[in-house]
């Protein structure tokens, strides 16, 4: 059947079904629920597209700075970042290069960075708030009911203040209902290669958007819940699906995640975290409608209150706590028990075998991970689905006699996902308000500086690094960056160190001069190398750089945790270049997983006719 024939048969069965009129009025409330509080929370940010974000949002729109003007000025990958801390592996971090494999990447190329920002927040609430609608539709009939997941969790209070910091990370989580939905759709009955496939996106795109809290979380929560269908069901697909649908995700991100864990090996990010939670406390962060930024209605420590509160309101969290306790039906109480885990992980280290200090303490990955706070959203998505199918159970047994049931439970969920979104909005008022000196130079050779040289009109709490970057201009003293205790480049004021940006060390006669540069690669001339003496790069080490010298490939060795390469008798020409680590691995794995994934499709469908 065409779209028009389609449409035309759905006008007709809402003209001649009062059940399907009451039907199409829930599924617009629920559109309106999945749609508006994204724009309501996000709202503040709209009014003025001129400013720049305060606290982490320097650093973040740096990173996403230098992935533009790699792509469009010096047409290379953001693979190295020479502005901060004497330079670092950019497409190696994970906070780095994350709007590469983006659908955002196309406005960040063509709009202003101020207003491409604005469409990433935005876009990734909306994408999480329609995954969310999405992932709840498997466990429930009720649109609704659906509804009610999605204020409560898409851009409930903790999603807003972790925005309005500048945790980037955090947007990530827009995946993790994406990955329920397809995990939910690739184990049914019904489960196609292309479901599989699905999961195995939203895995890759947790890994490509720097989802470094996002990712272990939602492998935990899949595996939870796989391990609950496995049983339940006495069947071992689930399991089988999950594996299936992160080997291939793994793949598929593979030129990413193996840089990525080339730095992570060089430069280990191990954090303590001792944080924990009291009850009183829980139920504040949860229910107090003072959550501005800087607001604190609770006695927590350490941290600013970004990283505790998260209202979903009083009615929300009466919902969700009331439902984990009268859940009927064997897969709900699965649901529960999942949720719970992560409720309790949430409380943090309360005790020496406190689930989070027995996590953190025992699985690698999580040595990296402190705030367990943040485990509470994930569990708000958990519960809230629980609460889901309660509710619809009710609204379905309602529905026989009451035809607008599952409308009305829409419209308390839109009005819900309002009241949500009018508290979510008071961190975003806080967080859009730095405005950039009116001039800049341009055009200026590249150098380090021990601080950033330009600054916002009114100042913040770290120093710039956006700034300084449209300034072509290196800082050493930065931040947000990997954990290297390797740093060589020197400020080009140190009149005591400082030789130039790349100099000839054992001849003084002879002389070097950067000629060409990009981010990933400087191009030097010689001149009167009269005998065999090693060229130095103001930059910093690392094993992805390569040199040439007059075209014949030479290695590259460190001098002082700088960039350095021997060079012969008679030399005029050296070439450094740079080149992520295990990036040549990563893509020769995702070919040959797209390829398996080619064949695994075209075997799936013949072996269901």
């Amino acid at each position: 059947m065409r779209p028009v024939e389609r449409a035309r048969a759905w006008l007709a069965n809402l003209q001649a079904s009062p059940r399907a009129r009451w039907g199409a009025v829930a599924w617009w409330l629920a559109a309106l629920t999945v749609i508006l509080p994204p724009f309501v929370v996000v709202g503040p940010w709209l009014t003025d597209l001129s400013t720049f974000g305060f606290h982490d949002w320097d650093v973040q729109t740096s990173h996403r700075y230098l992935a533009v003007q790699s792509i469009l000025k010096y047409g290379e990958l953001p693979g190295w970042n020479p502005y901060a801390c004497g330079g670092f592996p950019g497409w190696s971090y994970v906070e780095s290069g994350t709007i590469v494999v983006s659908p955002f990447l196309p406005v960040y190329l063509f709009a202003d960075i101020r207003l491409a920002l604005r469409v990433e927040v935005l876009g990734m609430a909306l994408l999480g708030s329609l995954g969310t609608y999405l992932a709840a539709a498997r466990f429930t009939e009720s649109r609704g009911a659906r509804a009610i997941v999605v204020a409560l969790f898409a851009v409930n209070g903790r999603w807003a203040l972790q925005a309005a910091a500048g945790h980037t990370w955090h947007l990530a989580y827009a995946f993790m209902p994406w990955a329920l939905w397809a995990f939910e759709r690739a184990r049914g009955p019904e489960g196609r290669a292309r479901d599989v496939v699905a999961l195995a996106v939203t895995f890759a795109m947790l890994v490509y958007a720097g989802g470094i809290y996002p990712l272990p979380h939602t492998v935990l929560l899949l595996g939870l819940w796989a391990l609950a269908c496995t049983v339940l069901e006495k069947s071992i697909k689930p399991m089988l699906t999950l594996c299936l649908g992160g080997a291939l995700g793994v793949g598929l991100s593979a030129p990413k995640l193996l840089p990525m864990l080339a730095t992570f090996a060089r430069a280990p990010r191990l954090i303590e975290s001792t944080e924990s939670l009291s009850l009183g406390a829980f139920v504040t962060l949860l229910t107090s409608r003072e959550q501005a930024f800087y607001d604190r209605p609770a006695d927590v420590d350490p941290y600013g209150w970004h990283e505790w509160g998260m209202y979903v309101s009083v009615p929300g969290a009466i919902l969700l706590a009331s439902s984990a306790l009268v859940v009927r039906g064997r897969r709900e109480i699965a649901l529960t028990i999942v949720g719970v885990s992560f409720v309790l992980l949430g409380f943090g280290a309360f005790h020496p075998s406190a689930p989070w200090t027995l996590l953190h303490e025992h699985a690698p990955v999580f040595r990296s991970q402190h705030v367990p706070s943040r485990f509470l959203y994930p569990a708000v998505l958990v519960l809230g689905i629980v609460a889901a199918v309660g509710v619809g159970g009710i609204t379905s047994r309602l529905s026989r006699r009451l035809l607008p049931a599952d409308a009305v439970v829409a419209a308390l969920a839109f009005a819900l996902a309002l009241d949500v979104a009018s508290v979510a909005k008071k961190p975003m008022k806080d967080a859009m308000w730095m405005v950039a000196p009116s001039s800049i130079p341009q055009g200026r050779p590249f150098r380090h500086e021990k601080k950033p040289p330009f600054h916002y009109v009114r100042r913040d709490w770290a120093g710039p690094m956006y700034l300084a970057m449209l300034g072509n201009t290196g800082v050493l003293e930065c931040y947000g960056t990997p954990p290297f205790d390797e740093r060589g480049a020197i400020s080009h004021k140190d009149r005591q160190r400082y030789r130039g940006e790349a100099f000839l060390d054992g001849d003084g006669s002879a002389r070097a001069e950067v000629v060409a540069w990009t981010p990933n690669s400087a191009e030097i001339a010689l001149d009167g190398v009269s005998r065999t003496v090693r060229l130095v790069y103001n930059m910093n080490f690392d094993a992805g750089w390569h040199a040439t010298v007059d075209g014949t490939p030479r290695p590259v060795v460190a001098s002082g945790n700088r960039v350095a390469v021997e060079v012969p008798e008679g030399a005029s020409r050296v070439r450094l270049e740079y080149s992520p680590p295990r990036l040549g691995a990563g893509l020769a794995v995702f070919f040959l997983s797209v390829l398996l994934t080619g064949g695994y499709a075209v075997w799936k469908k013949r072996a269901h006719g």
